[in-house]
């Protein structure tokens, strides 16, 4: 037994796998390049009657009443006859409706006229086909011969593929197109022509038969002309209306952007389309010096380096007066950019991404004026906008429907629409973004033309390109153009820190809900839960209005972003352990082990005890303004801090350790909260770095060293992760820097920041050391250096 394959399946295909005219005509020319056409390929429209005027026209005599006059119903369709169509063609089809004797037979005249005097020519001088071509491969729908060729040219190394197609579906490009085709073709051997005849509304009247039943011959026709190969497809019985509007609109949308605009290099392949003899030209094609011209741009590439991704990067501007930013992002940079870390996905998928690289142009529309050898500031803008959006290049050949008009596959519009400053959205960037076949194997066109397949591979490339330009590039243009910004950012709203904390409250009290369906014991416990939440708002209203008292304003703002910040992360690790035991105790349910799920909730019960411990820490941010430094052993707040991660240190495996070569007496005149807050940004920063080192070494041993120093007194905190490039050992402490991906937080990259304006504001200083311990070119020490002294500063 096998599949049988009803006639009526290859009409469907042809619908729901080409979507659009335009991308029928796409793949179309994209077989003329496939075939080698040495001169181009033509797309010729021959329109005596739009589709919808003939079946406007067709109404009228349908429905008109037997007194309506046979000659009425003939000028419904002469009238509608397009005068500038070609000669022979338009005199056919006069001759046919005039020659009609009623109007029965003037319906046949009509029907059997459009059919054979509308119809549209696709025509190149590739290599050809043969009479066995035609019944072997043309004729079979999923052939298998193109992607032999690629996988051929996969293992053998060749740079570029030999075909831009391989699924076999491309030939129903001319179903969607028109109900009838002759395709007259011949390869260089041949003397006679090739010809394949078919008319696709047979299948659709052969419904459930077998689609072996409409027999299709390939035959031998006429002597050839030339000594040459060619192929020409003639579509007729057209399914759509046809106008110069039209064509133009697909030639600007869609033709115009199938060849990559920005490769200078090579002559470009050839395009001609026409209708009725016009010839209709593309869009002008961007210009080299339209792009010289942009306000701003960011070109770079992603690569593999020893196997190692990596993604560089070159942001610049003309509001920084020509600076330039160069950015650099390694493999555990890129775990965390990507989303990997958070989604689950192997790390691997950055290898089997393989390499592209990209390059955007930003044009601010009020800036725009006109350009020597590009026109005046209308031809300018109107370049600009029919070029606006970011492309997808395969091999030098566009992705459909990537950089259409409207078309947002980076999702930068949404991004845009909720910053602040420079709006990097697709109606001001001009971009490409390339890839190959033979390259970037697990990026694959879906089969209907409308996007890549949805792989791990594709989101990793839209996450990497939608951080680099919504947060690096856009940061780097607001660096240029708002340098007010950084400080107003943190202003400070409690309303809307009480919302977060809110929603992951909400989101605890769901996880209690389903323990209560699947746990009856313990309802104490759970009340505890929700008290623990409380305790949380009540801490952190303490801590706000102490901090309010303080008279400098930056200093203040500093401390209530860091009291935001350590807020929303207990929040989130009592959620997270709500949820880890919800989701605990939904499976053990299924085994019905009731000592595990009694272990699952005592887990939690701990994780309460160290959430409230974890509480405490909020207290020394209280302290008024008249109280603020004080002489204090400086190992009692390390070890006070310390001790609220034990628990979080055991489920991440981290490892912690007080060094002996430490100075447990070792005095610094601090204010004990300003301290607390560097060190929980320090573990932070830590615990999220060390867990992606563990996801992605499976024998890492995660460790946190501390070690405390005098003469003068100094902390210095040190972890075994991945490090900080050497190249960012300054702006790891500007505001808003980051490299972790996935966070809406309005404070992501704050952490830092704030910890250096705590040191500062204590009169010490928080700086990274040990270059290339235990990483070469990278910090992984952090050391805060603290006054021992009582004067202030």
């Amino acid at each position: 037994m096998s599949f049988f394959i009803a006639a009526r399946t290859i009409l469907h295909l042809g619908s729901d796998l080409i979507s659009s005219d335009a991308v029928a005509i796409y793949e179309l020319i994209k077989n003329s390049i496939d075939a080698g056409s040495k001169n181009g390929v033509g797309v010729q429209i021959d329109v005596v009657i739009r589709h919808s005027d003939f079946a406007a026209a067709m109404a009228i005599l349908e429905e008109g009443s037997d007194t309506d006059s046979l000659k009425d119903a003939k000028e419904a369709f002469l009238d509608r006859v397009q005068a500038e169509s070609d000669g022979d063609l338009r005199a056919s089809f006069v001759d046919a409706i005039n020659s009609a004797r009623s109007k029965n037979a003037l319906a046949s005249a009509a029907r059997k006229a459009y059919r054979d005097c509308n119809r549209i020519i696709v025509s190149d001088t590739g290599h050809g086909m043969t009479r066995r071509d035609l019944g072997e491969i043309y004729l079979t729908i999923g052939t298998t011969s193109r992607a032999r060729a690629v996988r051929d040219a996969l293992e053998q190394g060749d740079g570029r593929p030999p075909y831009l197609g391989e699924k076999g579906v491309g030939r129903l490009s001319v179903m969607r197109l028109g109900w009838k085709v002759l395709i007259e073709t011949a390869t260089v051997d041949d003397t006679h022509e090739n010809t394949l005849e078919i008319d696709w509304k047979k299948f659709e009247e052969a419904d459930d038969a077998e689609a072996a039943s409409v027999v299709l011959e390939p035959r031998t026709g006429a002597l050839k002309t030339s000594d040459g190969s060619f192929t020409r497809i003639i579509i007729s019985d057209l399914r759509s209306s046809w106008s110069v509007a039209r064509l133009q609109q697909i030639g600007t949308q869609q033709i115009a952007r199938l060849t990559d605009p920005f490769s200078w290099r090579g002559r470009r392949f050839q395009i001609r389309l026409s209708i009725n003899g016009v010839p209709v030209q593309p869009v002008r094609s961007v210009v080299r010096e339209l792009l010289q011209h942009a306000h701003a741009k960011c070109v770079g590439e992603f690569s593999l380096e020893g196997g190692r991704p990596i993604l560089t990067a070159r942001v610049e501007s003309d509001l920084y007066n020509g600076d330039l930013r160069e950015l650099r992002f390694d493999q555990v940079d890129l775990l965390s950019m990507s989303g990997l870390k958070d989604s689950g996905q192997p790390a691997s998928v950055l290898r089997t991404l393989g390499p592209f690289s990209f390059e955007m142009y930003w044009f601010n529309r009020q800036r725009l004026r006109g350009i020597p050898d590009v026109g005046e500031r209308e031809a300018v803008r109107q370049l600009v906008k029919n070029w606006a959006g970011v492309c997808l290049f395969r091999d030098g050949y566009r992705v459909l429907p990537y950089g259409d008009p409207g078309d947002d596959w980076l999702g930068l519009d949404l991004t845009a629409l909720a910053s602040s400053g420079y709006k990097l959205n697709t109606k001001q960037i001009i971009g490409r973004v390339t890839i190959g076949r033979l390259t970037n194997t697990r990026l694959l066109d879906q089969t209907n033309r409308q996007g890549l397949i949805e792989t791990p591979e594709k989101e990793v490339l839209i996450t990497l390109l939608r951080d680099l330009v919504s947060h690096w590039w856009h940061d780097y243009l607001n660096d240029a153009s708002h340098s007010k910004k950084r400080s107003e950012d943190l202003a400070y709203d409690s309303v809307k820190e009480s919302t977060v904390v809110d929603k992951l409250e909400e989101r605890a009290t769901q996880s209690l809900r389903e323990i209560r369906k699947e746990y009856s014991g313990e309802a104490q416990l759970l009340r505890e839960v929700k008290d623990a939440f409380a305790e949380i708002k009540e801490a952190y209203q303490r801590a706000i209005e102490r901090i309010s008292a303080v008279e400098e304003e930056k200093e203040r703002l500093t401390q209530l972003a860091g009291v935001g910040l350590m807020v929303e992360v207990i929040a989130h690790e009592l959620t997270r352990a709500t949820e880890l035991t919800q989701a605990t105790l939904k499976d053990l349910h299924r085994q019905r082990i009731d000592a595990d799920s009694a272990a699952a909730l005592r887990t939690l019960a701990a994780q309460i005890k160290v959430i409230q411990k974890r509480l405490q820490t909020l207290e020394p941010l209280s302290i008024t303004a008249r109280f603020r430094r004080s002489r204090q052993r400086i190992a009692d707040i390390v070890n006070f801090v310390m001790e609220g991660h034990v628990a979080q240190f055991e489920r991440h495996k981290i490892r912690y350790v007080m060094s002996t070569r430490s100075n447990l007496d070792a005095i610094g005149f601090v204010i004990e909260g300003h301290v607390v807050q560097i060190l929980e940004n320090l573990i932070h920063n830590s615990v999220y770095w060390l867990d992606l080192e563990r996801k992605e070494h499976s024998l890492f041993v995660p460790r946190i060293r501390i070690k405390i120093l005098r003469g003068p007194t100094r902390i210095i905190y040190s972890d075994n992760g991945p490090g900080i490039p050497r190249g960012r050992r300054d702006s790891v402490f500007e505001p808003f820097f980051s490299t972790k991906a996935g966070s809406s937080s309005r404070r992501r990259g704050l952490g830092l920041y704030i910890a250096r304006q705590n040191a500062e504001t204590l009169g010490g200083s928080l700086e990274l050391a040990e270059l290339g311990s235990p990483h070469e070119n990278r910090y992984n020490t952090f050391v805060l250096q603290l006054r021992e002294g009582q004067d202030e500063p």
